[in-house]
């Protein structure tokens, strides 16, 4: 039987992980009212996940590595639940803010030992397994950007909205134990010394510009598009647009692009590719939003920017699992690469994002450059590991 049919309910949980979380945005004005908070208030339960990632996810990485991937991974749906069900009976801020804040400790420990599953799985689909593990999780944040506003007609409150999702939250929770059973346990070595490759920076890099710059464009869309007299009356609702479709591209680029190019071994011609189209789709995005305010621009530009970028982020992400012998270390290299991306979400929007929106052609030369910089990396970044298999794989991809 094949054995990726057992990871149906986790990529059930990483879908309800992304919707409880961007489901958050279009209730903003809504948060504000019920709760009686300024904006930024709001905007850091938004931005609590990222963070959770930054100090947790090494946390995950090494459960997997020293115990088993099961604890990670029962610990994710368990604490996801219980901080959505706090977060629909929240009476006030200070309970939303620290139930928001033990949902998202459920991010970290279910995607940060993403390498471990997709070595002891299948180490020849391991681009397939992140692919679309990564892609769900956004395919989650789309929905819940997208679905959430009508979800709030139907159901009235804010508070139902919540207790909806904290329902689906459970689907995984009770699915997973009778899964996580079947996961393999024989990892060559628990030992996490010498997980750390220098060679590892690159991957990094790549995956810290893609995410920061995903997150920064989205965030200062609206004030962006508000320069526009076209675009101005309408400027928070096309940034809430763009900015699903950028995630609803980043899902269906990381389910799509990696496993194409791993069945057709030519893994580094999807870096490759993926990389060039990411700078090209960067330019028109930036140009769009510091220049032009042409709205179908701006629509092919942030979906591009998602379905390429995402693809390659996930590529990138896959990529870190070769510099480890075995799947306990592979779970740990992931972990390390959300840990380096989210420390970019962090910083870079908050410092280059008001820099952009002031400084129109430096900005647009930052980004692009950023990007570019990715593109040549693309050629460098380890594509097989010691293995025989994968070298006749990197040999092959690399001709």
């Amino acid at each position: 039987m094949n054995r990726t049919v057992y990871l149906i309910p986790y990529w059930i949980l990483n879908f309800t992980i992304g919707f409880g979380w961007f489901s958050l945005a279009p209730l903003v004005p809504s948060l504000i009212g019920q709760f009686g908070v300024q904006l930024s208030s709001i905007t850091i339960l938004i931005s609590l996940y990222g963070y959770t990632m930054v100090i947790f996810a090494l946390v995950s990485g090494y459960l997997s590595a020293k115990f088993s991937v099961t604890i990670s991974l029962i610990s994710a749906a368990l604490i996801s639940s219980i901080g959505l069900f706090l977060r629909a009976f929240s009476p006030n801020y200070d309970f939303l803010f620290v139930a928001q804040f033990i949902a998202a400790i459920a991010y970290p420990l279910a995607l940060g030992p993403v390498g471990s599953l997709a070595q002891s799985i299948s180490r020849e689909r391991s681009h397939m397994i992140v692919g679309v593990s990564v892609g769900i999780l956004f395919l989650g944040m789309s929905a819940g950007a997208f679905l959430t506003p009508s979800l709030l007609v139907s159901l009235g409150t804010v508070n139902h909205v919540f207790l909806l999702e904290a329902a689906f939250s459970l689907i995984a929770l009770i699915m997973l134990p009778f899964v996580t059973k079947k996961y393999p346990r024989d990892y060559a070595g628990r030992s996490l010394r010498g997980v750390f490759k220098a060679g590892m920076f690159k991957n990094w890099y790549v995956g810290l510009i893609i995410s920061s710059f995903s997150v920064m464009l989205g965030g200062i869309a609206a004030e962006a598009l508000g320069a526009f007299p076209t675009l101005k009356s309408n400027a928070i609702q096309y940034s809430g647009v763009l900015t699903g479709l950028s995630f609803l591209g980043s899902a269906l680029g990381a389910i799509i692009l990696p496993p194409i190019f791993e069945s057709l071994k030519r893994v580094r011609a999807g870096m490759v590719f993926t990389s060039v189209l990411a700078v090209i789709s960067m330019a028109l995005l930036g140009y769009g939003l510091a220049y032009s305010g042409n709205y179908g621009i701006l629509i092919a530009s942030f979906f591009m920017f998602g379905f390429f970028g995402n693809a390659y982020w996930s590529m990138a992400m896959t990529s870190t699992t070769r510099y480890s012998p075995d799947a306990a270390q592979a779970g740990f290299a992931t972990s390390m690469y959300s840990v380096a991306t989210n420390l970019g979400v962090a910083f870079i929007p908050t410092f280059l994002g008001p820099y952009f929106l002031g400084n129109h052609g430096p900005g647009v030369a930052i980004v692009i450059g950023a990007v570019a910089v990715g593109f040549v990396l693309s050629f460098f970044l380890k594509v097989a590991s010691n293995s025989k298999s994968e070298t006749r794989e990197a040999n092959t991809s690399q001709a």
